[in-house]
């Protein structure tokens, strides 16, 4: 008996045990956590209200929808305090608009418009918190009293405060409950970075499609470092500050280049052999693998790297004389890309150990280091869609004027405000208006079988506690704000009136503005994935032909002031470009289109991806050795192998199978490149250019190689989508 005791009692322990153990393991998520720091943040700002007296409520309530769907998940007194600013900047804006034209609705509601218009265009041209300059341009409209005047300055103070309180709130339960830390994210990523740099530079090899994946990753992991530079300070007292952090990732940008330039050479004969050619390109490896794997240790253990010297490629000419053109080309661009890899690896390791040292000090930042705007300016889908915030704020104010809706310039305010959310963006009114109708349907079982039986401030805190919660963790964070308006139907106040009627006109409000932003969503500008991808497909091979015309103009000096604008437009945009044409091509519904599929799509724009990497990277080249004549006199005398032609067909929507035979076969291309190299070959004198020259010449003709692979990659894509049938209508 006692035996048995033993036992149990001994598999009781266990089982105590392993409980404790399980619940120190257990972790909530991150969604988890927001949810219930944003409701409880919108419980508070009734309780509180209510606990004070004060009127609108709702007001803060709304704030706190706007900043919860639109905003990040970290929150910190700095932003709030900035929000909190835009908000009082709306204000005193509002009001001394109200204060120019008290009698003159038109002349206010013109100016107005066009003042939120341009609130809103920064709004999404900004690459931060945009809630800084929506809840400028939402207060600015608010504080609008349906065109009264009396008291007219109190009902606008009122509605700041409340504002102003929403935002405070808020951010104190951000700060204070699981603060959202990103001290040491910037550390993690660039490790991170370095890691994934190395795997590509060990797989450039294998075959194309491990590279491809290789190299997306890289891209990743370089686009995460990037975007914690906002969460970084101007100064810091510890680690690097922003612009030495900016200094550092120059440096990876650099190495992902020529990383992405060395795994995208095609497999020569001479690569399996490369020794012979460079015999000293084993040692190159080596302290290259030696500093990825000194970085990884220095960024995760804080260790001191020993930083070899400058190293230089050996080169066998007697070897190299074997060598066809092209192969040459190849293998030149080898050089130079191995070769900058080991200077800015060296480049990192130095700005590392300052850093890691036992007393850190700074390194210098590079006079040329180019400082990131923090808005994208003159991007197209943000004009247009500032031109919809325009039409829908009249369309709003002409309907308040003649028809005195529910709710009056409420609607103006809540449809311009949150066409930010649904103008060119995947987030599709419809399918706003059917959350919206199920959270009436919730709202409405809420307001008749919950509301009546609340008597205490508690029972009601709990209520908006669970209400809001429902919202923000069950439903998709950028369309909770439609569930969570169900709150605001509801109408609560300190002294309740329960009124079904004036529940139903609420509802109205909103089901007006929703429809006004679902009427906009197809005029002027239809939003439909397949229109939104062709367009971006076409606009990405307009620029590509822009830039190339202009880079082959520049190098033969006819480049004009005009063409250097486009171009330097083209080159700001093509990359947004290709990532917008991703985000459609990912929405498109294939079920309508039989004859598509997604996987094509996605592996097209990939590819798409990639071409312009290498677009942007000969570019840049070709900018910075514009004056070597050798580079010069061969793609002058050689325009017509410019891709131009070919992107403006295919921009054209003219089908691959239809193009000039010219371009068709990629093997016949190449070998009447190798003729021509030859040719060009035998007029020039090599004692009348430098080695560094001829050098550079064939570093060129590499990157035009590679650009012309990319864009054949992707032809080969298009010939197995039918694009045509992405223009017809679904209905």
């Amino acid at each position: 008996m006692e035996a048995a005791a033993g036992t149990a009692h001994n598999h009781t322990s266990k089982g105590i045990h392993r409980f404790l153990s399980a619940l120190a393991h257990f972790k909530l998520s991150d969604k988890f956590k927001f949810a219930v720091k944003a409701s409880l943040s919108l419980a508070l700002v009734y309780l509180i209200a209510f606990s004070q007296g004060w009127n609108n409520a709702t007001t803060a309530a709304t704030t706190i929808m706007i900043i919860a769907a639109t905003g990040s998940l970290g929150d910190s007194v700095m932003k709030g305090l900035l929000r909190i600013i835009g908000t009082l900047f709306g204000a005193v804006v509002g009001m001394v608009l109200i204060g120019i034209f008290p009698q003159d609705r038109e002349l206010y509601l013109l100016t107005a418009s066009v003042i939120v218009t341009i609130l809103l265009y920064f709004a999404r041209a900004y690459k931060g918190d945009m809630t800084i300059f929506l809840l400028t341009a939402i207060t600015l409209m608010t504080i609008f009293k349906n065109g009264e005047v009396d008291d007219v300055f109190l009902y606008g103070v009122d509605k700041t405060f409340m504002t102003v309180f929403g935002i405070a709130v808020y951010t104190m339960v951000g700060v204070f409950l699981w603060p959202v830390s990103t001290k040491d994210d910037s550390i993690e990523l660039a490790a991170s970075l370095t890691e994934a740099q190395k795997e590509l530079f060990h797989a450039s090899d294998t075959d194309r499609e491990s590279r491809m994946q290789k190299h997306q990753k890289v891209l990743q992991a370089q686009q995460a470092l990037i975007q914690t530079l906002g969460r970084i300070n101007s100064s810091a007292e510890e680690g690097f500050s922003r612009r030495q952090w900016e200094s550092v990732l120059k440096d990876y940008k650099q190495i992902t280049q020529h990383l992405t330039l060395l795994s995208y050479h095609d497999k020569n004969d001479f690569i399996d052999t490369l020794e012979h050619y460079l015999p000293n390109i084993s040692q190159l490896k080596k302290e290259i693998d030696h500093l990825f794997e000194a970085l990884t240790r220095a960024w995760n253990r804080h260790e001191t790297i020993t930083i070899p010297d400058t190293f230089h490629l050996k080169l066998d000419h007697q070897y190299m004389g074997k060598l066809s053109e092209l192969e040459r080309a190849s293998l030149s661009s080898i050089i130079s890309d191995m070769e900058k890899i080991h200077t800015h690896l060296r480049s990192l390791a130095s700005k590392l150990n300052t850093l890691n040292s036992p007393q850190p000090t700074r390194f210098p930042i590079e006079k040329d280091l180019h400082k990131e705007s923090r808005f994208f300016w003159f991007d197209v889908e943000h004009l247009k869609a500032s031109l919809v915030t325009f039409l829908i704020f009249w369309t709003g104010s002409l309907l308040w004027i003649y028809f005195n809706p529910p709710g009056g310039f409420m609607l103006v305010s809540l449809a311009a405000g949150l066409s930010v959310i649904t103008a060119f963006t995947p987030v599709r009114p419809s399918l706003m208006i059917i959350i919206f109708t199920l959270a009436f349907l919730f709202a409405a079982l809420m307001y008749i079988l919950v509301l009546p039986h609340l008597s205490y401030g508690w029972e009601l805190g709990i209520f908006i506690l669970l209400y809001g919660f429902i919202g923000f963790y069950f439903i998709n964070l950028q369309i909770s704000i439609f569930f969570l308006l169900g709150l605001t139907t509801l109408n609560i106040s300190n002294q309740m009136y329960y009124a079904f009627d004036l529940f139903l006109l609420t509802l109205m409000l909103f089901y007006a503005f929703l429809f006004l932003l679902l009427l906009f969503y197809y005029l002027p500008f239809s939003t439909k994935p397949e229109h939104m991808f062709l367009t971006m497909k076409d606009r990405l091979f307009r620029y590509a032909a822009t830039l190339l015309e202009h880079n082959r103009n520049r190098i033969a000096g006819k480049s004009s002031l005009v063409e250097s604008i486009a171009a330097a437009y083209a080159k700001h945009h093509l990359m947004s470009t290709v990532k917008k044409m991703q985000l459609w091509a990912s929405q498109i519904d294939t079920k309508y289109f039989d004859t598509i599929e997604k996987e094509k799509l996605l592996k097209f724009t990939k590819n798409c991806e990639i071409f312009t990497y290498l677009l942007q990277t000969m570019y840049n080249h070709d900018r910075t050795n514009r004056q070597n004549p050798l580079v010069r006199d061969f793609l002058t005398q050689n325009s017509e192998y410019a891709l131009v032609p070919l992107l403006h067909t295919y921009a054209q929507r003219i089908s691959p199978e239809n193009v000039d035979e010219k371009w068709k076969n990629r093997e016949e291309l190449m070998e009447r490149l190798e003729a021509k190299l030859q040719a060009f070959e035998q007029k020039k004198s090599d004692s009348a250019y430098t080695q560094e020259q001829i050098m550079h010449f064939y570093t060129t003709i590499s990157l035009h190689k590679n650009v012309w692979n990319a864009l054949f990659e992707c032809s080969k894509e298009m010939v197995d989508i039918d694009f045509k049938v992405l223009e017809n209508s679904r209905f």
